[in-house]
């Protein structure tokens, strides 16, 4: 009988920088995945998982101890009346792809990001990138528009689309309330996302 690997979504820790970074690397590197450029430090992944986790989910995947992919939500623009919108990202370990990682992480990020009352999910997409298109579409997420020649790397220039996920039909007399920073959202609220998309990932191994 083959032993089941123990798998779980969780939230990201100080101690999975190193394991982040390792991930994220070759889609700085290798891939116009991502516009960064300059390959992070681990303080600086750290730094920017600590920050990030005042306000919005920063998940990880691990798989037998080892964290094989992450996803988190970040501040979509800087004004306050943006506050409820969210931009999200994934990557998931080279070797790992087709398990069902990237579905489970977001499974667990849209019902955090849901009871802490967000509207508007952005995702921006350099293209091609037919999996995560297919990924973010299994989710609901529709096509808003193709930005031309938006950004510049790896000699060529790049289009990159916008696609957005709906929450909620807020109308516009309702009183606007900003979302609850993930730091105050109760913990059984994220123990029952987190548990859920775990039971997911674990069915499809």
């Amino acid at each position: 009988m083959r032993k089941e690997i123990p798998v779980a979504i969780r939230i990201a820790q100080a101690d999975d920088a190193q394991e982040i970074l390792d991930i994220y690397a070759p889609y700085v590197t290798d891939t116009a995945i991502t516009f960064v450029s300059a390959l992070p430090s681990v303080e600086g992944i750290r730094k920017k998982m600590v920050e990030i986790k005042k306000g919005y989910p920063y998940l990880v995947c691990s798989m037998g101890g080892k964290v094989v992919g992450f996803a988190y939500a970040d501040r979509y623009k800087p004004h306050e009346a943006y506050q409820r919108n969210a931009e999200l990202a994934v990557y998931v370990q080279p070797g790992f792809h087709g398990r069902g990682i990237a579905t489970a992480l977001y499974t667990a990020l849209f019902q955090i990001l849901k009871s802490q009352g967000f509207s508007n999910l952005y995702a921006l997409i350099t293209l091609p990138n037919n999996a995560s298109i297919a990924l973010h579409k299994h989710f609901g997420f529709k096509e808003l528009a193709i930005h031309k020649a938006d950004g510049y790397k790896m000699g060529a220039r790049r289009d990159v689309l916008w696609m957005v996920y709906r929450i909620d039909d807020v109308a516009d007399s309702e009183a606007f309330r900003p979302p609850l920073r993930f730091s105050r959202l109760r913990d059984n609220e994220i123990e029952t996302a987190l548990r859920m998309a775990t039971a997911l990932l674990s069915g499809v191994r």
